[in-house]
Order: C-alpha cells, then sequence, then structure tokens
C-alpha cells in the first residue's frame, strides 16, 4: 500500500463505468470530477486524490461499476507521498535486543516474515527450509508434473517460499489486521504487481512469486541472516529445565539458539509426529475436505458475467461458493476454497504412493479453464469417518485412527493413499465427470482436454470420499446449479480428487505469549501451528512471532 499520511480531508466511495477504458488508477483523470460530484468541494481545495480499494459491481449486468475507496487531500496541505517503502525499515524497540540467536523453522511465508523482522532489528538467525531453493524446486515440481516422479523433500509444498510459492499467490483475506497493508508494501517491494495494494482479491501469481523469492533471498542475506535449504529438523533440544533451545537435523547436526520459531506449514506430518512423541501440547482442529471442480473458463465468464463475458477489464471470471446442506438431519456448509480463474490443477503431495491435489494461476490467469475445490468441514469429532471396506485401518497409522491429536493427518493419508491407488499409481488423477459424481455413477469418458498433468484417470470420486461428505459435496452442486451458478453441473465440468490440506487438522497449543504452553522456547506459528489460513494471515503470524521474542 502506498506510504499514506493519515491526515487526508475524507473518505469517499466512487462508481465509475467499467466501460470507460483502462483500470482505474491513482493519478486517473476521472477521479477528481467524480469526488466532486459526491462532495461539496470546489477543484481547488483538493491536493490529491488517491485510491485504497477497488472491486467491481456486476450486479447489474448492463451497467457494471467499478467502486473504489478513496482518500481525499485537501489544499494547503501536500499532495501525498506515493513513493513505496523499502522491503527492509528500522524495527525501534523500546530496548535493544541482546544476546538473542533464533532459529526459525520453515521458509513459508511465517518463516519469512519471522525472518524480516530480525532483520530489521539487527538480530541474525538461521533459518532452515527441508525443501530447496525456488531455482531446483521449480526442476522439481516439474519432474512430478511432466514425468510423474515425486521428490519427497522438494515438491510443491516443501521449499522457498512454501506452499503459496507454486500455488497461485492469492492474498485475499478478511482479516482486518492492521499489518495487511504492510504486508502487501512489501511483497510490491520484491516485485509483485502495486495493483495488489487496492485490488479486492489481490493476486500475485506463481511465475512472479518465483523471481520475488530470489529478491527477498539476497535481501536477508545481505542482512546477515543464515539460510540452510535442503535441512530438515528431526528433533527439538531442551536444556535441563525443559526450554527449547535448539533443532537437530537429519545429518545428525545440532544447531543451539534462545528461541525456536516453528513454521513448518500444514504438510509437514512427520513434524506432527515428532511433536506428539515430545509431548508437545497438540489439539484436534476441524478442516475441511473435498475434490477439485474444473470447468472451461469461457462457461464460467458467461455464467458470470453474461453479455460482458470477455471484457478485457474484467479478465477471467471468478466465483465464491456457499450453500448449507442437510446431511442425516444435520446441517452443513458446502463451499468452493481456493478459486483459480484461469488455472491449473496441480498435484501437491509430499509423500510417496499418496496423492492430493491443489490449485494455482499464473499472472495472466490464461489456461482457458477454472478450478476451485469443493469442499466440507469435516469435525474434529468425527475424524475416523471411513467407508467400510475401503478405507480400512492400516497398521502404519497406528492408533491415530479414531482418536488422539493426530486422527485428522490419519483421514487426511488414508484418502491420499486410496486416491493414489485409484488413479492407477504415477500420480495419475482419479478423475469423473461433475454430472457422474452428483449421480452416484461411473463416468465413461472424460473431456479431451483438462490441465492436470501428469494425467487424469476414470475414477470414482463419489466411492472415494467418506460418504457424508460425497453426499453434502453432491447436494451443495445441486443448489449451486440451481441458484449461484447456472451452468455449474455442466457435461464439460470435471471432479478432480482429492483436496485434503485447505488447512491444518492440528492446532498446536500456544499461550498469549506465542509460545507453545508446554515447551517454553518453542513459537508455533501461522497454518501448520492452526493459527492462520492463508499467505497474508499467515505473514502477519510469523512477524509477530518475531516480535514477541524481541520484545519479551
Amino acid at each position: 500500500m502506498q506510504n499514506l499520511p493519515s491526515n487526508h480531508g475524507q473518505t469517499v466511495e466512487l462508481h465509475l463505468p467499467i466501460d470507460l477504458q483502462g483500470v482505474p488508477l491513482d493519478g486517473d483523470p476521472r477521479l477528481l470530477p467524480a469526488v466532486l460530484g459526491v462532495t461539496s468541494l470546489a477543484p481547488s481545495q483538493v491536493a490529491a486524490v488517491v485510491i485504497r480499494k477497488r472491486s467491481i459491481d456486476l450486479r447489474r449486468r448492463r451497467q457494471p461499476m467499478w467502486v473504489l475507496r478513496c482518500d481525499v487531500f485537501l489544499r494547503p496541505s501536500a499532495a501525498p507521498d506515493l513513493a513505496l517503502p523499502p522491503l527492509l525499515r528500522t524495527l525501534h524497540l523500546a530496548k535493544k535486543p541482546q544476546g538473542l540467536s533464533p532459529i526459525i523453522v520453515g521458509m513459508g511465508p511465517a518463516g519469512l516474515f519471522a525472518a524480516i523482522a530480525f532483520a530489521e532489528a539487527g538480530v541474525r538467525c538461521i533459518v532452515l527450509e527441508r525443501g530447496q531453493a525456488v531455482e531446483p524446486r521449480a526442476l522439481d515440481v516439474r519432474d512430478l508434473r511432466v514425468h510423474g516422479q515425486l521428490h519427497e523433500e522438494s515438491n510443491l509444498c516443501y521449499g522457498e517460499g512454501g506452499a503459496g510459492t507454486f500455488s497461485d499467490g492469492k492474498l485475499y483475506t478478511r482479516s482486518k489486521h492492521p499489518f495487511v497493508p504492510d504486508i502487501y508494501a512489501r511483497l510490491v517491494a520484491l516485485g509483485a504487481d502495486p495493483d495488489i495494494s487496492v485490488a479486492a482479491h489481490p493476486h500475485v501469481g506463481s511465475n512472479r512469486l518465483i523471481p520475488m523469492m530470489k529478491t527477498l533471498r539476497e535481501a536477508l542475506r545481505e542482512a546477515g541472516h543464515e539460510l540452510r535449504f535442503g535441512q530438515r529438523m528431526t528433533d527439538l533440544l531442551q536444556d535441563g529445565h525443559g526450554r527449547v533451545c535448539g533443532v537437530r537435523l537429519d545429518d545428525g547436526t545440532e544447531l543451539q539458539g534462545t528461541h525456536v520459531i516453528l513454521a513448518t506449514g500444514h504438510s509437514a506430518r512427520d513434524t506432527y509426529r515428532l511433536l506428539a512423541q515430545r509431548g508437545v501440547a497438540l489439539q484436534r482442529k476441524d478442516f475441511a475436505i473435498g475434490a477439485r471442480v474444473e470447468h472451461p473458463q469461457a462457461l464460467v465468464d458467461q455464467a458470470q458475467l453474461g453479455e460482458l463475458a470477455g471484457h478485457p477489464a474484467l479478465g477471467a471470471a471468478e466465483y465464491f461458493l456457499r450453500q448449507q446442506v442437510s446431511v442425516s438431519g444435520q446441517t452443513q456448509g458446502v463451499y468452493s476454497f481456493c478459486m483459480c480463474p484461469g488455472g491449473f490443477i496441480l498435484p501437491s503431495p509430499t509423500q510417496a504412493d499418496r496423492l492430493n491435489v491443489n490449485g494455482m494461476s499464473n499472472a495472466n490467469r490464461g489456461s482457458g479453464f477454472a478450478n476451485a475445490a469443493l469442499v466440507t468441514q469435516v469435525a474434529a469429532s468425527e475424524f475416523y469417518w471411513q467407508r467400510p471396506g475401503d478405507l480400512a485401518a492400516d497398521a502404519d497409522f497406528g492408533d491415530h485412527v479414531a482418536g488422539g491429536a493426530l486422527a485428522g493427518v490419519a483421514l487426511q493419508e488414508r484418502l491420499e493413499k486410496a486416491c493414489f491407488s485409484m488413479g492407477g499409481g504415477a500420480y495419475a488423477a482419479p478423475t469423473q465427470r461433475l454430472t457422474d459424481f452428483v449421480r452416484g455413477q461411473a463416468s465413461a469418458s472424460l473431456p479431451a482436454r483438462m490441465t492436470y498433468r501428469p494425467g487424469a484417470a476414470l475414477g470414482r470420486i463419489d466411492q472415494l470420499l467418506p460418504r457424508r461428505v460425497v453426499a453434502a459435496l453432491a447436494q451443495g452442486a445441486k443448489q449451486v446449479e440451481q441458484g449461484q451458478f447456472k451452468g455449474y453441473l455442466s457435461q464439460e465440468a470435471v471432479i478432480v480428487g482429492v483436496e485434503t490440506t485447505t488447512s491444518s487438522p492440528v492446532r498446536i497449543v500456544r499461550g498469549a505469549d506465542r509460545q507453545s504452553v508446554s515447551h517454553p522456547g518453542l513459537y508455533p506459528c501461522a497454518e501448520g501451528a492452526g493459527y492462520a489460513g492463508g499467505i497474508v494471515s499467515s505473514a502477519i503470524d510469523g512477524y509477530e512471532a518475531a516480535l514477541a521474542i524481541l520484545q519479551a
């Protein structure tokens, strides 16, 4: 967001027709007459008009409007300084931190923004990442998508930038946290489109995130941080008082530090098992499961935009679905998750012989297809759901199946193992026409073109997911067709299984001081700890974990 003074004259909401060419930007000559039209100001009184938020109102299809929330700066005050602040600033603390040597485990948004906070305070730290830097990681991801070859320690979930690097870079958040504009500003300083500061649903694009990660890596190293790739934490070190004071790595190396920030993401299931073995306080947590639904983008554009489909100002259309359904006398929600206009469906496993899927878009959203997860919530008390005979207990899941903090992890792994098997191996994804899924019947064929690689295989998603989940999704899809999205149950729509990692099924319990309630010195944060749900909220949670250490 622009580096704006807070003493603007007033905030106004403007409505401009989208048939005027171009996206409204700061300095647009249309802004001043629009402001004068909704205020009693004279042109000579206005020093500047700055857009703070921009969205599109499509409720009246024949007269769509840009909706702009703008700050109006009045004379004689000077026009605002629109220069973007630098990536790293000086963090002013009440007291200078002394003797700190923090270790950060994980290089996703939380870990990287924790590292930014330490750099700004002049504190050097070690940042560990089990995966690889973005350059070799991109090749490892290509191996999976092109050749069906999984690298278990470098993939779409593990590596520099975390899962978000290769899954779209969506920044939309419902959070009203005061740090949100600052997160956007830093991403712009790294190379993101400045438009993310004002767009209602900001999006970076995976292709732009990769060079941004290189820039951030260089900045953190220049600040004195030690960034280590390909190093996995296998244990926690504790001092004689039980305080966490370091980590052990997979090569046997022990790293001593004053604090450990745990920012491992929600796919590091071996980390959850390690924490359980070490007695770290964990809780089961509700999460959602389902599958990816893909449509031709043109169908989505027509359904959402009507005559405006293909308008250059609108681009690829999005949708956001939410339905309440009744299954076995109980009401539950069915909703879309991580909608990717002009995107791709990707394989996102981290374990051999298991498969789950995710979605992403590049910045231009130009694939010609749209996908989103269709999911429903599973309660922590019901993680033992299983289809009799299909997902019978396996020895490698132990007694976490019907209870315990890791029951949700066991459910995820069961579904992913069954998904891999149904696809026939080599990470082919079981796929079914959405209409057949709803009817509960096998598909005889699939569309000639789909985005999933390394390939789709005819499968029965309606026999893969738990019965109650299938019933909820099928009913939700019918309701969407009848109301929100005519054409959702098109013959061209496919459902691709399974989507299991919408969020963590585990919460690592922490106190108000952000430390583990059972293991002082350990600071669990962000999605993997069950306290965030996306790039922006994870970045904020990581930054605040570092602040808690710096201000202690």
